[in-house]
């Protein structure tokens, strides 16, 4: 698994690594310091970061942290193992390149950040076009409430991935509305006792949120709100602090005091809510996805857009339509109004 805190140390006259510094900073995994002292380190590693040093000479005594050297050019990048140098006219594109290597995670560069990502229309948004039924692909709607719908979700690399979507074109579940957060709490439930019916296996539930105003994320991201699920007998909480993340307990009475800014969910199978909201702290793209991919020994998969997986997501909608048919009559009598046992599932708006 890709990894932070790694201490990394720029090699070159200070005439050329002054062109770079600011450029360097800008990798949302690194922190730029102007002091190598242990403590200092452990400041940016407690953060999840890595710690970037400039230097004109190597230091024996940073040997301690197992640091990482690279040496500035003028001309072309050489991604070499034994002496990787980077030239300072191509820092953004070839510095994870050189990095790759050593599966040091330096995160999404500032350059690809977008602002003020909440201003997407519904009609530019995939999650609200599912809702409509006008998508490219064929959409499974498994099950929908008064403010939520649920389909399996793209890049199911494990068993059983499903997605809760709330309906209103909202950046995060901690924006909803008491009432919708009572559905949202309901659907919860019911979609974690189907899953552990049709998959033997307890339910782990995640988000990775956009915050109100969608600011540093990636351009790419998709930032109307929606929660993952996943059978999975993993230790949630062993296995994202491993990954250097270190998330709180929080209760679900607090959630909505949340939102403001991007943040990491965390609900372990047992129900108890952990969060993460920093904004001095790194946390991978994806996060939640690589911990468990690297639990389940996949973890080259974890990327959706990379691995799709679309059929995966007809195999979960077979699966799951399947067992609500058997069990229909035995399932409770809000479970039977919400299930979507077909693809026309299209009906009068709920009130």
């Amino acid at each position: 698994m890709f990894h932070t805190r790694t201490l990394i140390v720029v090699l070159g006259d200070r005439s050329i690594t002054s062109k770079v510094d600011s450029t360097i900073a800008g990798f949302h995994a690194c922190q730029v310091v102007n002091n190598l002292t242990p403590a200092v380190v452990k400041s940016v590693f407690d953060h999840n970061k890595n710690c970037v040093y400039f230097s004109q000479t190597m230091n024996p005594s940073w040997s301690v942290f197992n640091p990482i050297y690279i040496r500035l050019t003028r001309g072309d990048s050489v991604i070499d193992p034994v002496s990787p140098m980077l030239s300072i006219n191509h820092v953004i594109e070839d510095m994870p390149k050189i990095f790759n290597q050593w599966e040091v995670d330096l995160g999404d560069h500032s350059s690809q950040d977008s602002k003020g990502m909440c201003t997407q229309s519904p009609d530019e948004c995939l999650l609200c076009k599912i809702q409509k039924g006008n998508t490219e692909h064929q959409e499974h709607i498994l099950y929908e409430s008064k403010h939520f719908y649920v389909v399996p979700g793209t890049g199911a690399f494990f068993e059983g991935y499903t997605m809760i979507v709330p309906k209103r074109h909202i950046m995060s579940v901690a924006l909803m509305e008491p009432e919708e957060l009572d559905d949202f709490f309901q659907v919860l439930d019911d979609m974690r006792y189907l899953l552990s019916c049709i998959y033997g296996k307890p339910v782990f539930a995640f988000e990775c949120a956009s915050g109100r105003t969608g600011e540093g994320k990636h351009k790419t991201s998709i930032v109307h709100a929606h929660v993952h699920l996943a059978p999975t007998e993993m230790p949630v909480l062993e296995e994202v602090m491993k990954s250097g993340v270190r998330p709180w307990l929080m209760s679900p009475d607090d959630f909505n005091t949340y939102g403001e800014t991007p943040y990491m969910l965390y609900i372990t199978q047992d129900n108890e809510w952990y969060i993460t909201d920093n904004p001095h702290a790194y946390f991978p793209r994806q996060h939640p996805r690589q911990v468990l991919a690297n639990w389940m020994g996949d973890y080259a998969h974890y990327n959706w857009r990379i691995y799709p997986y679309r059929e995966r997501m007809d195999v979960i909608a077979d699966e799951f339509r399947s067992y609500c048919i058997e069990a229909f009559d035995s399932l409770p009598k809000r479970i039977q109004n919400n299930v979507r046992l077909t693809d026309s599932w299209r009906k009068a708006p709920l009130i």
